[in-house]
């Protein structure tokens, strides 16, 4: 369907993000409470790109069904989704997720990411903002979480079909604290770089924190960009974003490490390394409010605190080394040539590229 926006009441916004609007809206005809993303600015074309993403995922549970879609007067494209709670990160502000919460939900998104895959798109924007449950909280039952629909992937305004970045042109596609390593240096990406944004999403939900997180100040996002990539580098094959799941979570980032960078992930593998830490023993739900700790496997011990390793301290202790050179240099011979999304709103607000790859630098 391709309707005209006057169909639809705003009733509230919903939320914003570089180059849309987030509002729920209501159908004049019908009454029904939906959600409408709508371009600030009809000049990038992003959201024609995540309404024909959107198109070939329709049948996908998990994904949020494509509505409706057109353009208003002004030529700004806009597109209607069904209305969804709360996402993941709001959650979180107010509960503590359990282990196997956290570890159902994992399970619900590599279910939704095999799906999507199996059409060679991407998503490159997994974080804990584009996560929603059908509910207003988490105090509901695994069965429930578990249930098909209830955990949405959303916002597919960075989707690409597989190969369709020109690497060339060194473009960072994510979120600065979830993208993968290879993001970070503006290589392409691949299956195995969403794998590993869920992996540092889940360790997020887990932890409420990660590595890479802090209150320091960069001179340029392009200098965050580079400091956060050399640290998810120096940590990723330590114990620090693994020392508090069970085993088969190490496997998993094992297993992400190791794709070859167009590899197919193996997802019936993926989906029984997390079915094997849900069925443990001292993950079941009736084992969660006991005191069985002491009971545990000394293979893996629940900790309040993260260990951070020697190696972390010592990275850290070098970064800060780094930055105090860098306040006494020239930074323009330092920073990287990676060109920000955000900043592709600004600088070609003039032109009208439909896509990413369309940007020629």
């Amino acid at each position: 369907m391709n309707s005209q926006v006057l169909e639809y009441r705003v009733l509230s916004n919903l939320g914003s993000g570089s180059g849309h609007q987030v509002m729920k809206v209501q159908h004049n005809s019908t009454a029904q409470i939906l959600a409408m993303k709508i371009e600030k600015s009809p000049q990038l074309g992003q959201l024609e790109s995540e309404v024909s993403i959107l198109k070939q995922l329709k049948s996908i549970d998990g994904v949020p069904q494509l509505l409706d879609y057109g353009k208003t007067k002004d030529f700004r494209c806009y597109l209607i989704t069904p209305i969804l709670k709360r996402n993941l990160q709001e959650i979180l502000k107010d509960n503590t997720m359990s282990i196997n919460q956290i570890l159902t939900i994992g399970l619900s998104i590599l279910k939704i990411l095999e799906q999507v895959h199996k059409k060679h798109i991407l998503h490159l924007d997994i974080k804990p903002e584009n996560i929603m449950i059908s509910s207003s909280h988490i105090k509901v039952s695994l069965e429930e979480i578990a249930q098909p629909g209830f955990v949405q992937l959303i916002d597919f305004g960075l989707s690409q079909k597989v190969g369709q970045i020109n690497s060339q042109n060194k473009v960072f596609v994510g979120s600065i604290r979830y993208a993968s390593r290879q993001a970070h240096k503006g290589n392409q990406l691949y299956y195995k770089d969403d794998l590993e944004s869920l992996l540092y999403v889940l360790v997020y939900l887990r932890n409420k924190n990660l590595p890479w997180q802090t209150t320091q100040k960069y001179q340029s996002q392009q200098m965050e960009i580079r400091k956060i990539g050399e640290v998810k580098d120096a940590v990723f094959n330590t114990m620090d974003l693994t020392q508090r799941f069970p085993q088969q979570f190490t496997a998993f980032k094992t297993y992400i490490d190791g794709l070859a960078k167009a590899e197919m992930p193996n997802y019936d593998y993926l989906k029984s390394l997390f079915r094997q830490m849900l069925s443990q023993e001292k993950y079941s739900p009736a084992q969660q409010h006991t005191a069985s700790i002491l009971t545990q496997s000394n293979s893996y011990k629940e900790s309040n605190k993260i260990q951070i390793s020697d190696q972390m301290i010592q990275l850290f202790q070098h970064l800060q080394k780094q930055d105090q050179l860098l306040n006494e240099e020239d930074l323009s011979d330092t920073e990287t040539s990676i060109v920000l999304i955000s900043d592709l709103v600004k600088t070609f607000n003039t032109q009208t590229p439909k896509s990413i790859v369309d940007i020629k630098f």
